[in-house]
Parts: C-alpha cells; structure tokens; sequence
C-alpha cells in the first residue's frame, strides 16, 4: 500500500517527503543536543566563574596577606624612618588589596554552605589587623613580642581559614567538572544513535528514491541507446504516474516523430547538398575577387610610396641649394644685407629647412613602409646622447621661459640602437613637449630601467618618460595622434604648426627597434610619452677622469683654466692654444665632470661648449651660478650656436661663436688675469 502511493507521488512530492522525514529527524537530534550543550554551557560557565574565578580571587588574598605579614615584620624591626614610612604605605596597600579581593568574592556569589567558613576567614583577618593597630604605638622589643604571641596566633587562624576555604572551592570545581564530563558522555551518546538512525533511514529512503526515478530513468536511457543505434520501433515502458512517466510518453512520442521524419530524411540531405554547393561556388567566387582587391591595394601603396620617395628626392635638391645659399646670405657672404632683407633671408632659410623636414620624415616612412630602413645599431651612453638633445633643443625653450630637466647619474648606462634615429625619435618627442607647452611652463626627460619575462629569460627595458605642463590631449583625441597627417585640432595647427607626420614616423621608428610608445595625458594638465626600447647591453658609460688634478692648497703659481668644450679634438686644441703661457689647463669630459671639478679645483677661468655630453652646457652653466661656491668663476662659452643673448642672461662674462679665434681667447683671459 504504501509503495504504491510513494509511487503515484509526483517527484516534488517524493522529494518533499524524504526531506521532511530527514528534517524531523535532524530537528529531534540537533533540540537534544541543544539540550545537553546547553547544560554543559551552564556547568562549564559555572566552573569557571563560581569556582575557578573563586579560587583565583582566594590565591591572590593567601599572596596579599603574606606580603603584608613580612613587610610588617621589616616595618618592626627596621629603625630607618624613610623605609618605615615606605613600608607603612605599602602595607596599607596591601590591607586596602585585601578587602577589595575579599569584595569581589562576595560579589562572585558565595557557595552554598561556605557562607560560614567566609565569614570565619573575615573574622581572623580582622583580628589579625587590630594586632597590627596595637603594634605602631609600642616599643620595637614590645611590638616584636606582640607579634609572636598575638600575631602570629591570628596569621596562623587566618591562614588556615583561608586554605580550607580554597579547598572547599576546589572539591565544588571538581565536582561540577564531573557533571559536565557526564553531560558530555550523554550528548556523545544522543549523536552517535541519531547518527546511526539517520544512516539506516537514508538507506531506506535511498531505496525508494532509486525504485521510483532511478529505474525510470536508466529504462529512459536504454530506450535511447536502441534508437540511436537504429531501432526507431523501440519505445520506453511507462512505470511510474510522475514526471518521469510523464517524460517516457513524450518520448515515445519523440520517438515515432523520429521514425516518420527518417523516411523522409534522405530527400532532403540532397537538397541541402545542392544548397551547401551553390554557397561555397559563391564564396569561392568572393575569395577570388578579395584576394584581387589586396594586390591592386597592395600595388597601389607600393606606387604610393614609391611616388614620395621620388618626389622627395627631387624636391631635395633644389631645396639644399635654396637653404645652402640663404645661409651663405645669412653669413654676409656677398656683402652687407639691410634689415628687413636680413629678416626675409631669415624666412627663407627658416622655410626651406621646415620643409626639408617634412620632406625628410616622408621620405623616412616610405623607407619604412617599404621595408627598406635598415638600423646601424651601436653601444652608446644615453646621458650623453640626451646632453646633446637638450642643449640644441634649450634655447627655443628659453625664448618661452619653459624649464628643462633631465635625470643625470654618475655612471649613464648604454643603449644599444640606431644613434642617429634614437636622437630623432627623442628630439621630435622633446621639442612637441616644448612647442605645446605654456610659457613659464616645465619639460621633465626621465628614464628608468626595468626587467621584464620573454620566454624563458629575463631582458631589459630602458622605459624613458618626457613630461610637459602644456596643453593636453583630450581622450577622443588620442586616437589620431599615430595615425599620418593627422591633426587633433585645426586650431592647434594654426597655432603651433606641424603636419602631423613627427609623431607617425617616430612611432614606426620606435616599432623598428622592437619597442613600443604610449601617451598619458588629460586636456589643460599637460602629457607624457613613454618610449619602451629593449636596452640590448649591460655596459655602463663611466666617467672618465680626465686633466690634472691640482692642490687645493695652492701650490701651482699659474692660474687654472678649466676648459669642457663639446668635443675631445676641441679641448686638444684649446690646450694647444694656452699651453706654454702662463695657464695651466686642465679639462672635463662631460658637464657633470664639469660641475665636480669647478667645485674641487675653483679655476680661475671656465672654458666651455653647449653640447656637452650627460648635462648640457646651459644647464651646466645655471647650475654654475646658482652655487655659493662657484658663482664668482669666469665662464667664458664658445660654441656654434647663435645664442649670445641666452648665454649673458645666464651669467656668461663672454660668449664666443666658431670657429675659435685663439688671439681674441686669449685677449679675454688676459684681460681677466689683470
């Protein structure tokens, strides 16, 4: 009777009866448990804050009140006021301890049956601190008599009251520990016979589950078995009422579905034969036509490229004469020009090189696009690579009032790429930073190295960062920067300049190097570029320590001329020019070697370049002057940039252009010496 209603049960329904019976079953475990645990909470608690918190507050009276009794025996036999007055405040310490601990015993609740022994312990330690009353007003020999007879009769009392009171806590703790460890036994009891219930009653029930789905389902599954190896005549036995039974009929259902639309089946797999066929001729036919559209594509960039690169270098030449003879104008070398023909000559010249760039950079990316850029790749210092940027590209950023600044460190790593197209891709990065800047504004060139994973090695990364205060990208507008003659504003085109090919080529030539180049930026916050280039090398450029070292002391009569001009062969020369006379020279590498030896030697004369390698001359030359210690020295700059005005701003007594005149050098130093 009750297998065929389980039976007829749908399987919600099935579902909903075992899980309630395991519910019941779990309750009337987990409400006795709760029971017993409960019990054990309130022995286990009771032990603790009744007995074991009684028995602490007891031990720390015992430990107070032997405290007491010593410090009273020094209090009696010491003749010493300080330390008698010390003891006496140490005692009232402890007697004031002694009735605050005996407070908190009480407040704990005091056992049933020990009300007696407590009140006996209260009574002895009174006693015993009425003796100690009497003593401070007697002899040392009478008080010390007093305290062997009456004193040490109440101690003793109220000693003993005191351990049998700890006894009696310490037998009420053990025997609520025993309680506890039966409550324990019973609950330990209760599980193990509900676990075992629950064990055989998941059996039964698992039992029936099984009979009433489980076997449905595997015949389900058989069924389906015979019709997918072929038998479409084999249908599935109804056992059940429920949702099961309810699926066997839709699947015998299925199943003559099945059989009637196999009849039919091969007819209409040819149909979709002859479909599938008449797509793929079309697709083919597409192919043919998209493979035809690449090469005219790919032709049509090949000529494009081509085209510039012819076009360029016939534009070249005409352009090289019109540049070559404006300078030769410049340069008054066929007599004296008037001021506005100056001016004019100055627009051509300024002109021709802008568009001898352009024409440049055209000719580079159809270089590139062609694959035919190919990279002279060598070890160089990058400090003194970026020291030679900065100083061409620093009188354009003083005209605007913008600060440069550069990361320098003593020994500069070394790069290993293409020397002329890094200094292309860092000075079109640079001067961007300068011409979008605001004036008063700042440019920041930093560079970090870093390691990164490649396969199964490690390679490093020199990451350099050039930051600019000026006007900004906006994010719609960061998308067009890579991309050829394009320009983010109009606007900014009338204003700044440019024909949007600076920042293509230098991103083709920085993908040339196997690196890669990204832009931060926020509109009116100014931007910073990044340029990732594999370092390729481990050598570090050391600084090379070059000229004589002299004596602080001033044993060398001659004065010192510290000569740092922008090459090796220079400072050769300018050591040719003041040897035998009354200089003694000595020479500097770099301008960092520079700025060391100002500060150690203190020469009489600075000699020195603008494009100085690992920090360039004007900076060099501010940092000079800006010193306490070498602010006095004479600088004297000679270099083949037309930038006197800068170079007297900056604190330069004298600003030479090349090539050198050594008669008129010499003039200036003479003149200096006195």
């Amino acid at each position: 009777m009750m297998k065929r209603v389980f039976n007829s049960l749908s399987i919600s329904n099935k579902l909903a009866v075992v899980f309630l019976l395991l519910l019941f079953m779990m309750g009337v475990g987990g409400l006795v448990g709760l029971y017993n645990a409960g019990q054990l909470a309130n022995l286990t608690r009771r032990l603790y804050s009744d007995s074991f918190k009684r028995g602490e507050t007891l031990t720390a009276v015992e430990n107070e009140f032997l405290s007491a009794r010593q410090e009273l025996f020094l209090h009696t036999i010491t003749s010493d006021v300080a330390s008698k007055s010390f003891l006496e405040g140490s005692i009232s310490e402890h007697k004031a301890k002694i009735d605050r601990l005996l407070n908190e015993y009480k407040a704990l609740g005091i056992a049933k049956g020990h009300e007696k022994l407590f009140e006996e312990l209260h009574r002895h330690i009174e006693l015993y601190w009425e003796v100690h009353s009497r003593i401070g007003s007697r002899t040392r020999d009478e008080a010390l008599s007093l305290i062997r007879t009456e004193g040490n009769k109440t101690f003793t009392e109220a000693i003993n009251a005191l351990k049998h009171l700890i006894k009696e806590e310490r037998d009420t703790a053990f025997t609520a520990y025993q309680k506890s460890d039966f409550f324990a036994s019973v609950i330990i009891a209760v599980t193990l016979a509900f676990t075992l219930l629950a064990i055989v009653a998941a059996g039964g029930l698992w039992f029936a589950l099984t009979r009433s789905i489980v076997r449905p389902i595997l015949s389900i599954e058989e069924s389906a078995k015979k019709i997918g190896q072929g038998d479409l005549k084999e249908r599935v036995p109804v056992m059940t009422e429920d949702e099961i039974g309810n699926l066997a009929i839709e699947f015998n259902k299925m199943a003559v579905s099945i059989e009637n639309y196999y009849a039919t089946l091969e007819k209409k797999v040819e149909e979709r034969t002859e479909a599938l066929k008449v797509a793929n001729e079309e697709l083919s036919t597409k192919k043919q036509e998209l493979e035809t559209a690449n090469l005219e594509l790919l032709e049509a960039n090949r000529m494009k490229s081509q085209f510039l690169a012819n076009v360029s270098h016939e534009l070249r030449t005409p352009l090289n004469s019109i540049i070559g003879f404006s300078e030769l104008l410049q340069e008054k070398a066929f007599g004296d020009l008037n001021e506005r023909q100056f001016q004019y000559v100055e627009y051509v010249h300024s002109s021709g090189a802008h568009l001898l760039q352009l024409i440049n950079n055209i000719l580079d990316l159809s270089r590139i696009e062609a694959g035919r850029m190919e990279l002279s790749t060598e070890d160089f210092s990058i400090m003194e690579v970026l020291g030679e940027l900065l100083g061409n590209i620093r009188p354009m950023a003083h005209e605007r009032n913008i600060t440069m600044e550069c990361k320098t460190v003593p020994a500069s790593p070394k790069l290993h790429a293409d020397r002329a197209k890094f200094k292309q891709i860092m000075t079109n990065l640079i001067s961007n930073a300068v011409k979008f800047n605001v004036d008063g504004g700042r440019v920041t060139v930093d560079w970090d190295i870093s390691e990164e994973p490649l396969g199964m090695k490690m390679e490093r990364f020199v990451v350099f960062k050039i930051t600019d205060t000026g006007i900004g990208i906006k994010d719609e507008d960061k998308g067009k920067l890579f991309k050829e003659f394009e320009q983010i504003d109009s606007s900014i085109t009338r204003e700044y300049g440019g024909t949007g090919l600076g920042l293509v080529l230098t991103k083709r030539l920085v993908e040339l190097h196997n690196g890669s180049i990204w832009v931060e930026s926020e509109a009116g916050k100014g931007s910073t570029f990044f340029v990732r280039l594999p370092q390729g090398t481990e050598e570090i450029d050391m600084p090379v320590m070059t000229g004589r070292l002299y004596s602080p002391q001033g044993r060398v009569k001659k004065p010192l001329v510290l000569i740092a001009s922008e090459s090796q062969d220079i400072n050769h020369l300018l050591e040719i020019y003041l040897a035998g006379g009354v200089y003694e020279v000595f020479t500097a590498s770099d301008g960092l070697d520079l700025l060391r030896k100002a500060q150690e030697q203190k020469p009489f004369v600075i000699i020195m370049g603008i494009a100085l390698p690992k920090k360039d001359g004007w900076e060099a030359l501010r940092e000079l002057k800006n010193s306490p210690e070498t602010n006095s020295i004479p600088v004297v700059v000679i270099s083949s940039l037309d930038k006197k005005e800068m170079g007297y701003e900056l604190g330069a007594i004298e600003y030479m252009e090349k090539p050198i005149n050594r008669e008129r050098l010499l003039s200036v130093l003479d003149k200096l010496n006195g």
